[in-house]
């Protein structure tokens, strides 16, 4: 079964070359709302016939949108084309119908604006099934209609990982330590064919795993590799990877770099989660973030 998850995306407003950002409920003149300009946006590129993005050979479709209050939920179908198969009735083998270069196999995907009354910040959930996402299209095709709509105010729209720090410390406070890896690069005696990278790297042995503390200490620096390794004579590393675990979630992370894009798993025991169940999902985690971000609750919430 495909692991249904989402994450979230901080949307925020400016005009080009000041770096002071709108309010994202109030912004440009007359002042608009962020979640009229997105629904707008839905139905004049993606409704009925969808749009096809050449540029990554993309395609989305809108099937349904409403709003409530402050959050416009809506699904998209998504998917890609430009590679010619077949689709196969996997029970008997039997070929179905062949695939063109031009049609795309698309999936639904839901999505979440929250976009609070006040503050610089609107937040976006989208769902992620296995390996499909809309978010590069949807990305793209949103900055692009919003620079040509409010080109005359010189509006541009940045949308970005959401930092979710806390949630981070949560997992990383939870989690196992399976593997770490010492990365050196060595450049060779004569400089001739230039450096070599080597990986040094212990496994948790099997039914159990490596001390947990390790985690932090190395994230803060302070783990050297003499107290991973017997040996003394390792070089310094220029880079450590760790790949932790916490209920049954794997994730690999690299010390002093930004923490990659937090996924949230939606539980849908054995199928796929119900709309209700990934809306709860949703709005649990968009109200911790909002109070993480000084943002009044009560001003997305009714």
């Amino acid at each position: 079964m495909p692991r249904y998850q989402f994450s979230l995306y901080e949307i925020k407003i400016r005009r080009l070359r000041d770096k002071e950002f709108l309010p994202v409920s109030q912004f440009g003149l007359p002042r608009k709302d962020l979640i009229e300009a997105y629904s707008q946006f839905l139905d004049e590129n993606l409704k009925g016939a969808g749009k096809k993005i050449d540029k990554g050979e993309r395609y989305l479709r809108l099937k349904e949108a409403d709003v409530d209050f402050r959050t416009l939920w809506f699904t998209v179908e998504a998917g890609r084309y430009g590679v010619p198969g077949k689709i196969v009735e996997t029970g008997t083998g039997v070929d179905a119908y062949d695939i063109d270069a031009d049609d795309a196999a698309s999936y639904p995907l839901r999505q979440a604006l929250i976009v609070p009354n006040s503050g610089a910040y609107a937040l976006w959930a989208t769902e992620l099934v296995g390996h499909t996402s809309a978010l590069s299209g949807l990305s793209s095709s949103f900055r692009d209609w919003f620079r040509q709509k409010y080109d005359s105010e010189r509006l541009t729209v940045e949308i970005n990982h959401f930092q979710d720090t806390n949630s981070w410390n949560e997992f990383i406070d939870r989690a196992s330590l399976n593997e770490i890896t010492y990365v050196v690069h060595q450049q060779d005696s004569d400089r001739a064919v230039g450096s070599r990278i080597q990986e040094h790297k212990v496994r948790a042995a099997r039914r159990s795993r490596l001390p947990s503390p390790w985690i932090k200490l190395a994230l803060e620096q302070r783990l050297p590799a003499d107290t991973v390794f017997s040996t003394r004579e390792m070089p310094e590393a220029d880079q450590i990877r760790m790949q932790i675990e916490s209920d049954g979630r794997q994730r690999t992370i690299i010390v002093g770099h930004d923490l990659p894009r937090f996924m949230y798993e939606i539980d849908g025991g054995s199928g796929a989660p119900s709309d209700e169940t990934f809306r709860s999902g949703v709005l649990s985690e968009v109200g911790a973030s909002l109070e993480y971000m000084h943002v009044d609750r009560r001003t997305w919430q009714r």
